[in-house]
């Protein structure tokens, strides 16, 4: 007990200063559990044993969720997940991943170790996640921006005596560039609405609105109850991205094209 004691001093007082007194009693214990245990914490003092780090932590240095990073090692086959556990491949194991296991929560997860953070595959895969996932929020943004524009043109024309029906909103990428459909007597517009900013490098050209014209016929046979009626396509903007040549084709062609700019409030 005597021993365990200087030990634990020694421990406490300078543990790297004193190793090699700390490995004598050691070597005199050795078929104790003391012996055991101050092998293991031999073991982790020395510069040779590998830090491991968990999935959440290493997801914050590179600025993902533990989630993401996951899915990653699952794409870089270094991970598998079985009903709610990820486990670590062959694979994995190579690159410094070990199972582990929480015996009171009853939790499998995989430990890491700390150098993976340099592992430049890995850092590669992260870096074309995130520029993938900085491009989806951009596009999303861009989308809700288009969905609040629709509804906010849509309650124009009904305030104007319009029928209206929210053609895009109702069927998504089938709309055939078709985002609202007006009604008001004889007259009914095919409107495709564009929020976009005046000096966008978007712009709206002559080779869209022949797509367009191509979409608008399309419908039309799809829907024939539309022929006894006056039609006309509108280009309803946020503010003026025509191009010229766009602006051209409507001149020629003014009996099926027309274009207003309505800024939102």
């Amino acid at each position: 007990m005597s021993k365990f004691i200087d030990i634990l001093d020694i421990f406490f007082e300078d543990k790297k200063k004193d190793s090699q007194k700390i490995k004598k009693i050691v070597k005199s214990q050795r078929n104790t559990s003391v012996s055991k245990t101050l092998d293991a914490a031999f073991y982790s003092m020395s510069s040779d044993a590998p830090t491991y780090k968990t999935a959440t932590e290493l997801a914050k240095h590179f600025d993902i969720t533990a989630s993401e990073l996951n899915n990653i090692f699952s794409q870089l086959k270094w991970a598998t997940k079985e009903q709610k556990w990820w486990l670590v491949t062959k694979l994995g194991t190579k690159q410094g991943g070990k199972q582990s296991y929480n015996a009171r929560s009853k939790i499998k997860y995989i430990l890491w170790e700390v150098q993976i953070k340099s592992n430049q595959e890995l850092i590669s895969t992260v870096n074309a996640f995130k520029a993938t996932k900085r491009v989806m929020k951009k596009v999303e943004t861009t989308k809700e921006k288009g969905t609040k524009y629709e509804a906010f043109v849509a309650e124009y024309y009904r305030k104007k005596g319009y029928v209206v029906w929210e053609h895009g909103k109702e069927k998504g990428k089938l709309d055939q560039g078709i985002d609202l459909i007006v009604k008001k007597k004889k007259e009914i517009l095919f409107i495709q609405c564009k929020n976009w900013k005046e000096n966008s490098r978007f712009k709206i050209d002559h080779k869209e609105l022949k797509a367009s014209r191509t979409e608008a016929r399309e419908f039309m046979k799809k829907n024939p109850l539309f022929k006894n009626y006056q039609i006309k396509f509108r280009y309803t903007l946020s503010s003026n991205c025509m191009h010229l040549s766009a602006l051209m084709y409507m001149q020629e062609n003014k009996e099926l094209f027309d274009y207003e700019v309505i800024g939102m409030k």
